[in-house]
């Protein structure tokens, strides 16, 4: 049906195109002869009504042609606006990442000032998790003066110690380890005990004597007991205290203080 209409259209407009080639001529024969005669009179009142038919029957053909040509020109454009949108989304989150990181370096750099060690920062690179291990690896190693067994901060505050240092690495053992053991006390009362990591990677306060008073909120630090770590460090604050009849000891949670799941920059206490 469509093969058809477009023949028949075409036929029209071959037609319409002679009588026109035909009448045009006739008719600049007359006015160079300064005539009009009733012969133009009557081949214009022929040719008007056939111009109008094939103007009605191009005019579809060429809304066709512009509606495509604009309907192109559109795709295209909004192709490359999605493209150009995809560009400035991605350079907008990375601002927004330095933003960030310039952010907590800025304060990490405050810190480092303030306080009385002697530090590296750090940059870290991964991060182990499981049941039986909570590691971290920074990006610095004996090539900037880190050794085994230095204390590593944020300044929120105790993130752990190093465990194994190669040139330009350094791995780190988190306090929620389960096999990470820290001397501590009660900030407010001075009692002595010690945090340990527990299975599911939180922390625990043991060896706390009985009759100690302790209290939701109150303050864990460092004791400087046995060396390794300075005396004074946060490691976090008493969050829950329960006692079971049958238990030997309360069950006390600690809350660390640095986010040790969101660790990104640190300092490796290189001297105390």
């Amino acid at each position: 049906m469509y093969s058809q209409t477009t023949n028949r259209r075409r036929s029209i407009i071959v037609i319409a195109a002679i009588i026109i080639g035909i009448t045009a001529t006739a008719y600049y024969r007359g006015q160079t002869q300064g005539l009009v005669n009733r012969s133009q009179e009557f081949l214009l009142a022929i040719v008007t009504p056939v111009q109008k038919g094939v103007n009605a029957a191009i005019d579809p053909f060429r809304g066709a042609g512009e509606y495509t040509s604009s309907h192109s020109r559109l795709v295209s454009d909004n192709r490359w606006l999605r493209a150009d949108n995809k560009k400035l989304k991605l350079r907008v989150g990375r601002l927004k990442k330095y933003e960030k990181e310039n952010g907590r370096l800025r304060v990490l750099a405050g810190f480092r000032r303030k306080t009385l060690f002697k530090t590296r920062g750090a940059h870290v690179v991964s991060r182990s998790s499981s049941s039986w291990r909570s590691q971290t690896t920074l990006d610095i190693g004996s090539n900037s003066g880190v050794k085994k067994g230095m204390p590593v901060i944020t300044d929120k505050g105790l993130v752990g110690k190093t465990v194994s240092v190669l040139k330009n690495a350094a791995l780190v053992q988190l306090i929620n380890d389960r096999h990470s053991g820290i001397a501590v006390e009660v900030k407010r009362t001075g009692e002595i005990a010690v945090v340990e990591g527990a299975i599911d990677g939180s922390l625990k306060l043991r060896f706390l004597a009985d009759d100690a008073i302790a209290r939701t909120g109150d303050k864990i630090v460092t004791s400087g007991r046995g060396g390794l770590y300075p005396r004074g460090l946060l490691v976090g604050e008493i969050k829950t205290i329960t006692k079971s009849a049958y238990a030997i000891e309360r069950a006390i949670s600690v809350k660390s203080a640095a986010r040790l799941s969101q660790l990104s920059e640190v300092l490796v206490v290189t001297s105390t």
